[in-house]
């Protein structure tokens, strides 16, 4: 059998530009599937958050109308009725932001991309993953 003949350089860098581009797209594929798998609970969160400020807006609107009720006209059945909707209103508010807080302490940094980068760094590097670099030892009365 005939030997190989030798890629040249300008080959060898074109494939491993080629390989790096590769990787560097299939990285991004990974991460953009992990924003896009977090992205929904960010949503829900945020709406959830939104509507909390909207009811303690409106709460406190019932609040202060309550007390101008109270300060004009000291009887019950007008003030009593804007305070027991303050009231409801707080609870909604309440309500909705420990739901918009459990649904943020759902979320986690993208670890599959994290993982991911840190091995191409290893394996470029020349490490291998999760240990320490090698060192050669070297010859006596060498001067490496």
């Amino acid at each position: 059998m005939p030997p190989q003949p030798q890629p040249s350089i300008t080959a060898l860098v074109g494939k491993t530009v080629a390989d790096a581009q590769r990787l560097a797209k299939a990285q991004l594929a990974l991460l953009q599937a992990e924003v896009a798998q977090t992205g929904g609970t960010i949503g829900k969160g945020g709406a959830l958050g939104i509507i909390t400020a909207g009811v303690a807006f409106f709460a406190s609107l019932f609040l202060l109308l309550t007390l101008a009720f109270v300060i004009v006209a000291l009887g019950l059945p007008v003030w009593a009725g804007m305070l027991i909707v303050a009231v409801l209103l707080i609870v909604i508010g309440v309500t909705t932001g420990l739901m918009a807080r459990k649904a943020f302490e759902g979320l986690k940094a993208p670890e599959l991309s994290k993982a991911e980068l840190e091995r191409t760094k290893a394996a470029l590097s020349g490490t291998p993953t999760g240990t320490p670099q090698a060192i050669t030892p070297t010859r006596p009365g060498s001067t490496a």
